[in-house]
């Protein structure tokens, strides 16, 4: 990720909708799906959802000194730096892993969802969250480091691939994905590298667009989603 995009994710994402209601939703399915314990965020970024989810995760890992700057400027100093393809972590060492807009900066994908499940203990989770469509590939993309975008059968048979049980897998921002799509195609050609996240919207355009993806906190776990912005999964690695 460019090394502008960590000073400004930390400056807007505790206000930013969209950080905001992603972390809502995630909260949700972890509620639902799976109990506290001991847990690992990989990538941690600047640590907004490391702070958010005591719970189920209190240790966080990243491979950039800026993201750990940032995090330890929060207060959280549980941190190691380190490639999610090769964590220092024991095997079946802990209960649960969140990897939250992740994976897609990975060239080798598969070894990181491999080396998730190896850390896991049996019986333990991971929740997943990547961005959907390749065909969504924009200046957003460029500006993030995103070697891809998933389809929604490719991250699913990865997931399986690594040895993994999904628990519940789905598309999310799902309302605001016909808006969010028209925007990324209207800039895929653009020369410009910056994130749509670089600032928050004006209060009530930020307040209503949060409402809008919050708001499937209440309906992703039981409603299909047809059509989204991103994909969730929550996996577990099997008890035998």
């Amino acid at each position: 990720m460019e090394a502008a995009e960590y000073d400004r994710m930390a400056r807007v994402e505790e206000r930013h909708w969209w950080f905001r209601a992603r972390l809502a939703v995630v909260r949700t399915f972890l509620k639902k799906y799976v109990p506290p314990g001991q847990g690992l965020d990989c990538s941690c970024g600047t640590g907004l959802s490391l702070k958010a989810l005591p719970q189920w995760v209190q240790t966080g890992a990243d491979l950039s000194d800026l993201a750990l700057k940032h995090t330890r400027q929060r207060g959280l100093n549980q941190l190691m730096q380190a490639d999610l393809r090769q964590l220092p972590v024991k095997d079946a060492a802990l209960d649960i892993v969140t990897s939250l807009d992740t994976l897609e900066h990975i060239d080798d994908d598969e070894q990181a969802l491999r080396e998730i499940f190896r850390v896991i203990r049996p019986g333990g989770h991971a929740l997943l969250t990547v961005p959907a469509h390749p065909w969504m590939l924009s200046a957003h993309d460029k500006a993030l480091h995103h070697v891809r975008r998933y389809r929604y059968g490719e991250f699913k048979a990865k997931i399986v691939a690594a040895g993994f049980s999904v628990i519940n897998y789905r598309y999310m921002n799902t309302a605001l994905f016909p808006l969010v799509a028209g925007v990324r195609l209207i800039h895929r050609r653009s020369e410009d590298s910056t994130s749509d996240t670089e600032n928050v919207p004006l209060a009530p355009l930020n307040f209503g667009l949060f409402q809008i993806f919050a708001l499937e906190r209440l309906l992703l776990p039981i409603v299909p989603a047809p059509w989204g912005v991103s994909l969730i999964c929550v996996a577990k690695k099997p008890s035998s």
